[in-house]
């Protein structure tokens, strides 16, 4: 975890994310796109495998350590359709100078190109090259705060949108913890149901 957090914090660096006052973070998959893909799955007591194909079914098992995941079935991007409902914010967004924008997966490395593909194959094509794409996200509460907010004292907002209930509530506990000390950041956080964003809380 502490080399990948540290990838992560390269990656970042070499972004132009400095100027921004709002940093606006999207999840891909069922959140940006709808996607076809599984995760395998293997009980390790019992040898069973089996496939999550949403995200309820994989964070239903993500945190019990009877099982093994093999991720590899997502390494490319598998027959993506565009949720206008989140790409409107996104176009949006990028067309602001003082908004970073930035995809936030769970998706591996090698998935990077990919994501980029996606985007600008759209029938409105967006364009990546001031779009940060972090990977291999285990817990986004923290890279959010180790990577991004200890590093950059100029982000006064921030907006976060993904369609797990588990990062919502990640996300959620870091606005908690940002409302208790005295740096105040504008934090909604939106939960992505069938496509729509739904502001969480208030």
């Amino acid at each position: 975890m502490k080399l990948l957090l540290e990838n992560w914090r390269n990656y970042v660096l070499l972004e132009n994310i400095e100027t921004a006052t709002r940093l606006s973070i999207f999840d891909f998959d069922e959140t940006i796109a709808f996607t076809e893909g599984y995760i395998n799955v293997v009980d390790k007591e019992t040898g069973e495998e089996f496939q999550t194909r949403s995200q309820e079914e994989y964070d239903a098992v993500k945190d019990d350590d009877r099982y093994e995941f093999d991720f590899s079935p997502l390494d490319n991007v598998h027959n993506a359709t565009e949720n206008p409902n989140i790409t409107s914010i996104m176009r949006d967004r990028l067309a602001d100078p003082e908004t970073q924008v930035m995809v936030l997966t769970a998706r591996a490395p090698v998935s990077i190109d990919d994501i980029h593909r996606v985007l600008r194959t759209f029938e409105k094509p967006i364009q990546t090259d001031n779009i940060i794409i972090g990977v291999e996200g285990a817990n986004k509460g923290n890279y959010l705060v180790n990577v991004i907010l200890s590093k950059y004292n100029n982000i006064k907002e921030i907006e976060f949108y993904d369609d797990s209930q588990i990062n919502i509530e990640d996300m959620n506990q870091v606005k908690k913890e940002l409302e208790s000390v005295e740096r105040k950041i504008k934090f909604n956080i939106y939960l992505v149901k069938h496509g729509k964003p739904e502001l969480v809380g208030g």
